[in-house]
């Protein structure tokens, strides 16, 4: 029996709020789908990891240390995770730079890969796939390029809260981004994003 069991998922919440809208108003409408869930008084939200949270998760060396336990806890407790590939790309990326930096032995190296795989798109972590591609996405990220100084893949992350699967969600079921990056923090939260800072402040 999973500790998550008993939870709401996101997916379900939203199918469901569809389908009661839909049965009582005819055609389903954003923006009323917006209403709902700002009304909605269960609280389910989504929580997107960026690389550098995502990283907390498996590798066990001392710069990953601020934050690591309550990031591990907060992860078993809670449900409704979110990555997208990239992130994932970029986190297996710095397991390899920790090995070539002489922090993880090839045998720590090859046991944090498969304990990060594990417990990730193994385990509860659900993969959103954004079209990174797209002129819309490719214009919202360069904006925030431009304004905030960020790489593209930080600036993805905050069009994926922006624009994404669970955008329309606020207030209390408002998503969460889940960062060590505090520079990705400043400029998600400037863009009116919620965001947990993990290296610095307690578990949302």
């Amino acid at each position: 029996f999973h500790k998550d069991a008993g939870k709401p998922s996101l997916g379900r919440q939203k199918n469901n709020l569809q389908s009661v809208f839909k049965s009582e108003h005819g055609e389903f409408e954003t923006c009323a789908f917006r209403v709902l869930i700002m009304e909605d008084s269960s609280a389910v939200k989504a929580h997107y990891f960026d690389a550098s949270a995502l990283v907390k998760l498996a590798a066990n060396d001392p710069d990953e240390e601020p934050g690591r336990n309550n990031i591990r806890s907060y992860y078993q407790s809670e449900a409704n995770f979110f990555a997208t590939s990239q992130c994932l790309s970029e986190a297996i990326g710095v397991f390899k730079r920790k090995q070539l930096n002489g922090l993880f032995s090839q045998e720590e190296y090859i046991k944090t890969i498969k304990n990060f795989i594990g417990i990730t798109v193994g385990g509860k972590l659900q993969i959103e796939e954004v079209p990174l591609l797209s002129p819309i996405w490719l214009k919202e990220a360069e904006k925030l390029m431009n304004k905030h100084g960020l790489d593209f893949v930080d600036c993805c992350q905050i069009v994926t809260l922006l624009r994404g699967k669970y955008s329309p969600f606020a207030l209390d079921s408002k998503s969460i981004l889940i960062t060590a990056d505090k520079d990705l923090a400043k400029a998600a939260r400037g863009e009116g994003a919620r965001v947990w800072l993990c290296t610095k402040e307690p578990p949302p």
